[in-house]
């Protein structure tokens, strides 16, 4: 077994990078447009094949085209 030797100053840098990668995935949360707001008050928040279906045809601007959500 191989035994690897880290001085205490590069073992604080790779953590920090660690924390600030995980701070950046974090911070990366999409909005949902209104298309999927649409489907979601029609069909409710469970993925469904319907729903995706709606949510296609409505980014085509076949579906819900007066509606507000």
């Amino acid at each position: 077994m191989k035994t690897i030797r880290l001085t205490e100053s590069e073992l604080v840098e790779m953590i920090q990078q660690i924390v600030t990668e995980k701070k950046k995935k974090s911070k990366k949360k999409k909005k949902k447009d209104r298309c999927h707001r649409c489907a979601d008050q029609s069909y409710g928040l469970e993925t469904s094949a319907y729903k995706s279906g709606a949510i296609v045809k409505c980014r085509k601007g076949e579906q819900w085209v007066g509606k507000k959500c």
